[in-house]
């Protein structure tokens, strides 16, 4: 498998209470497939929770839009960015842990290709609080 089983310890996350230790993670970019992890799904859940939209999670990079631009294809889903890659589909299909894994391989392999993985995309935190 390709996705990292270091330890959460090691990594700066707070496997208590869930949390980021700051002072252990310095350059931290979120990857999503797509804007809509983030603009939407996280945008509603903040605002149903009453919670504040996390501030590292405002930029992200979107895996979709830099695996275009990178191959020079139109559009993709995970399932294609997959097969463009010669790459196997682990899980099922819109399993959180599944796309993660993918999306976790599909990183990799761009990155082994030369690809820079860095934020392309930001939330407009006015649409977080007046949707």
């Amino acid at each position: 498998s390709r996705v990292s089983t270091q330890s959460t310890e090691s990594s700066g996350i707070n496997a208590e209470y869930g949390e980021f230790s700051e002072d252990r993670i310095t350059n931290l970019c979120f990857i999503t497939d797509g804007p809509w992890d983030f603009k939407k799904f996280l945008a509603k859940e903040c605002r149903y929770n009453n919670m504040e939209f996390p501030k590292r999670c405002i930029n992200f990079c979107n895996v979709r839009r830099k695996f275009c631009n990178f191959y020079g294809v139109k559009r993709v889903n995970i399932e294609l960015m997959l097969k463009a890659l010669g790459l196997e589909a682990e899980g099922r299909a819109h399993s959180g842990i599944s796309d993660a894994r993918n999306i976790a391989n599909i990183v990799c392999t761009m990155i082994r290709d030369g690809a820079v993985l860095d934020n392309n995309e930001c939330v407009d935190m006015e649409s977080v609080y007046n949707a």
